[in-house]
């Protein structure tokens, strides 16, 4: 139970740093927006733990704002043959990178991977289908 709490909170810590204005603030746990192959997802900030060694993951990409001030990004989405369910490894982009470098990528094809570097954070946060083109 622990683990669950921790991660819940590394969520939440994930939605701070990315950029709070790019969360939708329904229900009790933050959903934050991810941008995967252009379309738009919102995810669950929830008390879900794993052990990153047993089991595959996805790719997630932090940084200043995305198309639509949107923070992260995702490699892989529902409907994909290799998602792995909203369980994520976060990459964050290096200092240095200009700030508005990424200003219209929405897909992880729009980005220099070499601009970002891994992290040790692993958590569970489903992405959920949202309509329309933009965070509101």
């Amino acid at each position: 139970m622990k683990k669950a709490w921790l991660t819940l909170a590394l969520c939440t810590f994930l939605l701070i740093v990315t950029g709070v204005n790019s969360t939708v603030a329904e229900g009790p746990l933050p959903r934050p927006h991810i941008w995967a192959d252009c379309e738009l997802f919102v995810s669950v900030a929830t008390p879900a733990a794993f052990d990153p060694a047993n089991g595959p993951l996805d790719e997630l990409y932090a940084g200043s704002g995305f198309k639509d001030g949107v923070p992260l990004i995702s490699e892989s989405k529902p409907g994909d043959q290799d998602y792995n369910g909203g369980r994520w490894h976060l990459n964050m982009i290096r200092a240095g990178v200009p700030e508005n470098k990424y200003a219209d990528a929405c897909s992880v094809e729009d980005l220099d991977l070499n601009d970002f570097e891994s992290t040790n954070s692993y958590f569970e946060c489903p992405l959920l289908p949202r309509r329309g083109r933009g965070p509101k």
